[in-house]
């Protein structure tokens, strides 16, 4: 009675080019990250720290302190006419550290239960609950401004937004928050282009792959 060896068998060879398929998958996911560069260090600083009411930061949004759903009159959604807020933050004049700002756009504490992605922490590098929507916006004068748009990855939620001054080394020395200018933001309904190319290279890579392999195993067996 002859015998095949498990690793002669069908089920290792479809499982071993399976394997194969990710293995290379992930190889080209690396290779594009690592031609990205390597992330900026993230801040050390607390924001409590350096919070002051020598920085002022506002909106175009209009005033609202809620956080429910439908409170808020600005209302943002990507791709659509009203996908833009402005925002402007201003360093009293003796503040002479400050040289440039980043406005940071934060999920209201109602959209953070049980979301541990969206966690808050007090050290700026590590909060979750904001992110960046407008990086290191120069000073000009006292006044920094910049104009975001929403993305399409965004949850519906009420938002609030903040502004860190930094100085010359980039190092965050000043910070505020407004909470009295909440807005919404809709949930965006769609798929973007990056990720339906990826989906589709990565699909016809891995398949390529496997039926390759399924070929050579027919050819083998005619031999």
């Amino acid at each position: 009675m002859t015998t095949t060896s498990c690793f002669q068998s069908t089920t290792f060879k479809v499982v071993s080019l399976g394997c194969l398929g990710v293995a290379v998958m992930m190889a080209i996911a690396l290779s594009l990250a690592f031609t990205l560069g390597a992330p900026t260090p993230k801040s050390t600083v607390a924001y409590t720290s350096i919070e002051t009411t020598s920085l002022a930061v506002t909106s175009t949004a209009e005033p609202c302190k809620s956080d429910q759903i439908g409170a808020c009159p600005t209302v943002l959604m990507y791709g659509q006419a009203n996908d833009t807020l402005m925002f402007e933050s201003t360093v009293e004049a003796n503040s002479t550290e400050a040289k440039s700002v980043t406005f940071q756009v934060c999920y209201t504490d109602a959209y953070i239960g049980g979301r541990p992605w969206r966690k808050p922490a007090d050290v700026i590098g590590s909060d979750k609950q904001c992110f960046s929507a407008c990086k290191g916006v120069v000073l000009e004068g006292s006044t920094a401004k910049c104009t975001w748009t929403v993305g399409d990855m965004l949850g519906q939620a009420v938002y609030y937004f903040r502004a860190l001054a930094a100085d010359a080394e980039g190092t965050f020395v000043m910070g505020a928050t407004n909470t009295g200018e909440n807005f919404q933001v809709n949930v965006y309904n769609g798929r973007t282009t990056p990720i339906i190319v990826a989906v589709i290279v990565m699909s016809c890579v891995a398949w390529a792959i496997l039926l390759g392999g399924l070929i050579m195993e027919r050819v083998k067996k005619v031999e």
